[in-house]
């Protein structure tokens, strides 16, 4: 195609931030290192030689959101002189490079122009002249190579980037209307459930968000952006919304983390349509709400294809938030502190769930060959979840009021241990009106004469051992009373934990995996072992606030 010759002489409108970070990691870059996948990089931060995944995550910029969250004169110093270091090293867009992948290319547009008020104080036109020809680059290589970017988030990343870049460039509008009518042909084109397919709410909260900063800008441009991207971003909206939590974040499943502060309620803002689903589960996920407590649980097996290689063995976790403090959590992401982490966070022992000991609920390829990636092959067959009626029968997850007269009443269970133990987990729980209450029930159990002749056959003599485990958000404190676990939320709410004898209760240590921090954060867990004797076994617990019902 023919370049645009002339280079842009400015925005048309002033940039302002749409994606502010976390201070802590921004402190960091300010005093010169920066922590990426559990690698500490320091100095010229791109003179390093890193892992590919790594090297996308730096050369998309996105930590320019942490540097916008502390806000100092420093930290406006060190986003210039990174963003003008990079530019000098790379004088002309290399198609072939990894760092020109469309993708990283589109996401490190939109950070330079949202963070332009750190980027550009200072400068002449002579010393922001490098900066805007930059952009127009990137814009031209953009325009060519969006399509070789992968269905899904990455094709909307360099789509997004191209459409906001041209919107706000002077002299690029040409570019502005052909590149919105891609972006929303092509994220209606996928669909809700392209979108949503790796089962990783934080990824579906950054596809919206891109979605609805094309449609902000273009809204300030005065475009009108085809009717298409708010449809798609309608459709996204109640889904996130059935899975935020009461503070709120997004749950921690298949690699997604909590989203960044603020990211998901100013999305839902900007969203028309339905409040909630209106039946089934939300991305696979069945979500009970009484009051101002939040339970969110995994209720379909791992995701499969590409998104198989960062799905988490999570079947039956749950967390449960309330009001604005997080209670029992999944560790999380372990992918931002090294390949070790990243694996480990995978397993179930790592999410608030029922396990076998020593085999996850679902299980990474054992025929795995060297530098081929881990990926989640033997998953459950079956997983299902919803309420009960009257006669017993399974009916849709409970999305409904918040001060609803009745518990809110979940029955889920999955397979995932049937072909190598014989064994079904199933997991009843009761949400209580006021939502200072929660009842459990984890049961294993082999069903019919084929699952207990398999179960004979594998279990040990004196038994076959099992954890329940709920791990606890740091902020939370716990101690051991007899054998109830006591535990103190930050507001000074006392809460106990207790079961019903079936096993042996105790706290272990825990952490929380936030790639908003340098490292794991400790915490604590609680953990319920038993061992499985006979064709049976069921456990039940409770969780209530100390002095409610």
């Amino acid at each position: 195609m023919t370049e645009i010759a002339a280079a842009p002489r400015g925005f048309l409108r002033r940039p302002e931030p749409k994606a502010i970070g976390h201070p802590g990691r921004g402190e960091h870059i300010v005093a010169g290192e920066m922590h990426l996948g559990g690698i500490a990089v320091s100095g010229d931060f791109f003179a390093a030689d890193l892992p590919a995944s790594i090297a996308a995550e730096l050369n998309g910029f996105g930590w320019l959101d942490d540097l916008a969250a502390v806000g100092t004169p420093k930290a406006r110093a060190v986003a210039q002189d990174h963003v003008l270091r990079w530019i000098r090293r790379h004088p002309e867009a290399r198609p072939d490079a990894p760092e020109w992948a469309p993708e990283i290319a589109g996401r490190r547009v939109l950070r330079w122009i949202f963070h332009a008020g750190m980027i550009l104080p200072g400068l002449d036109r002579d010393g922001a002249g490098p900066y805007f020809r930059a952009l127009d680059q990137h814009l031209n290589h953009l325009r060519d190579s969006w399509y070789d970017s992968e269905d899904g988030l990455a094709r909307l990343e360099a789509l997004a980037g191209l459409a906001i870049g041209a919107m706000y460039l002077r002299d690029r509008q040409t570019l502005a209307l052909p590149a919105l009518i891609a972006l929303a042909e092509e994220a209606d084109a996928m669909g809700l459930d392209t979108l949503a397919e790796a089962r990783a709410p934080e990824s579906l909260l950054d596809a919206m968000a891109l979605l609805v900063w094309a449609q902000e800008v273009a809204d300030e441009a005065g475009l009108d952006a085809p009717a298409e991207l708010r449809g798609i971003i309608g459709q996204i909206a109640p889904v996130l919304r059935a899975l935020r939590h009461a503070d709120g974040a997004l749950p921690c499943f298949h690699g997604g983390g909590r989203g960044a502060a603020g990211r998901l309620d100013r999305c839902l803002r900007a969203a028309e349509g339905a409040a909630l689903p209106a039946h089934g589960l939300a991305m696979g996920f069945a979500r009970m709400a009484r009051a101002r407590t939040t339970l969110i649980l995994d209720a379909a097996p791992p995701p499969g294809g590409p998104a198989a290689v960062r799905a988490h063995a999570s079947t039956l976790a749950f967390e449960l938030t309330v009001a604005r403090q997080p209670l029992i959590v999944n560790c999380g992401p372990g992918d931002g502190f090294g390949a070790l982490w990243a694996k480990a966070s995978r397993a179930t022992p790592c999410h608030s769930a029922l396990c076998l000991a020593g085999l996850s609920s679902s299980r990474l390829n054992p025929n795995r060959q060297e530098g081929e990636p881990d990926i989640l092959t033997e998953r459950p067959d079956l997983v299902w979840a919803g309420d009960c009626d009257a006669l017993g029968n399974l009916t849709a997850p409970d999305f409904g009021p918040a001060h609803a007269p009745e518990p809110a009443h979940l029955l889920a269970g999955h397979d995932g241990w049937l072909a190598s133990h014989g064994l079904t987990h199933l997991r009843e729980l009761w949400l209580d009106p006021d939502g200072l209450g929660l009842k459990g029930e984890d049961s294993l159990a082999a069903l019919d004469a084929s699952a207990q002749a398999r179960l004979d056959q594998v279990r040990p003599e004196d038994g076959l051992g099992f954890e329940i485990r709920f791990h606890l958000h740091p902020e939370v404190q716990a101690r051991m009373a007899g054998a109830e676990v006591h535990l103190t939320l930050p507001t000074g709410d006392a809460w106990v934990f207790a079961h019903d004898g079936v096993g042996q209760a105790r706290l272990e240590a825990s952490c929380l995996l936030d790639r908003a921090l340098a490292e794991p954060r400790p915490s604590r867990q609680i953990v319920i072992s038993a061992s499985l004797q006979g064709r049976a076994i069921q456990i039940g617990w409770t969780l209530a606030r100390s002095g409610a019902r």
